[in-house]
């Protein structure tokens, strides 16, 4: 569904797993990931880093962790087994996960100012987990089909929230 509606309007194949330390500023990675292990565990720590991570197959996986300054994170799963964990430390950071079949799982944690996250799982078993702290947060959830669940928590003040199901 062309990149899952780009995670809800806020929101090199490899065979089985990737593995990234990466240590600077305005780093940019890439992970596209086709066929059955799949996984992938990312870590950047910097200004302006930058990941896209797409799974099409199997057995997924996804653990990204960022710390620093002006960090994005953009995944995306299709197909079998699914999971997801976004964990960003620092001010004004972005997060997306998008799901579309199977197991699905999703989470983004974010903590200070300024965070957008969002989360779009369409079929399966669905579950995703936003949560921020700081201000002047945004989050968003959009779970069309199957099992569905959610939860949202955000502190601080100026916080939005949107959560959208659809039916079993």
């Amino acid at each position: 569904m062309k990149r899952l509606i780009i995670t809800a309007a806020a929101l090199a194949s490899l065979f089985s797993a990737a593995t990234l330390d990466i240590a600077s500023a305005g780093s940019r990675t890439v992970v596209n990931q086709s066929g059955w292990g799949n996984g992938a565990a990312i870590s950047q720590d910097g200004s302006s880093s930058v990941i896209f991570q797409t799974q099409r197959g199997r057995r997924n996986d996804v653990r990204t962790i960022q710390r620093g300054y002006r960090n994005y994170s953009d995944t995306f799963q299709r197909g079998r087994s699914n999971r997801a964990f976004t964990d960003q430390l620092g001010a004004r950071n972005e997060a997306v996960i998008g799901q579309e079949g199977s197991r699905n799982y999703g989470e983004i944690i974010q903590t200070e100012r300024g965070n957008i996250a969002g989360a779009a799982q369409m079929g399966s078993d669905n579950e995703a987990m936003i949560e921020q702290s700081g201000s002047n947060n945004a989050a968003a959830t959009i779970q069309v089909g199957s099992g569905q669940s959610t939860s949202i928590v955000q502190n601080g003040g100026n916080n939005i929230s949107v959560v959208i199901q659809g039916r079993r």
